[in-house]
Formats: C-alpha cells, sequence, structure tokens
C-alpha cells in the first residue's frame, strides 16, 4: 500500500510578514518557488537527465506557484513503488527551502 502525503503549506502569517516588508507578495513567492525548483534538480536522481530537465516552476496565478516534474514516472521517484524504494527529490527541496525562510524571517523580525 502506498502512503501519499500531500504538503500545503499555509502561508497566511508568511504573508503578513511579507506585507509588513513593503514588498511585492507574488514576486517574494516566485524567488520561494525557483529556489525549490532549483533545490530539486539538485537532489533529483539522474540515469538520462530526463526527470532533472524537466523540473519546472509554473505560475497558475497571482500568489500561486507550482514545481513539479514533466516526466509520468517522477511521482514513482518521489513516493516509491511496491518494487522500488522512494527517492524523493520535491518534498526535501520544499523542506530545505522553508526552514531556510523560516531562520531568514526569525532574524528579520527578532
Amino acid at each position: 500500500m502506498i502512503d501519499i502525503k500531500v504538503v500545503r503549506l499555509d502561508t497566511r502569517a508568511l504573508d503578513k510578514m511579507i506585507s509588513s516588508l513593503n514588498i511585492n507578495t507574488d514576486q517574494a513567492i516566485s524567488s520561494i518557488a525557483f529556489q525549490v525548483e532549483g533545490e530539486a534538480k539538485l537532489l533529483s536522481p539522474v540515469k538520462t537527465g530526463a526527470l532533472k530537465n524537466s523540473i519546472h516552476t509554473e505560475k497558475v496565478e497571482e500568489n500561486t506557484y507550482i514545481v513539479g516534474d514533466g516526466v509520468e514516472y517522477g511521482i514513482y521517484q518521489e513516493l516509491g513503488t511496491c518494487k522500488m524504494a522512494a527517492r524523493p527529490f520535491l518534498i526535501p527541496a520544499l523542506e530545505k527551502v522553508i526552514n531556510w525562510a523560516n531562520k531568514t524571517l526569525a532574524g528579520i523580525f527578532k
């Protein structure tokens, strides 16, 4: 059985802090999304390079971005299968960037 975890980030507190900085929220979120993309490319398993090269960031609407891959087997690499261990790259990339952002913002708002 596959256990799928959906990560949903509550950005209300982050949005409030960003608005107090008087910067464009969409630009800040875009920057974070592209950082996640870069980390995911560094962490992705590479056999042919197709997975790594397919990782991209897409703007869905204002303040909403999706970082994902464009190959059909990316989900299996991320979560594994009954015959293959997971080789996660997107979730660890997101966690790394979130940790970095939390530390950075904690220093700013002391």
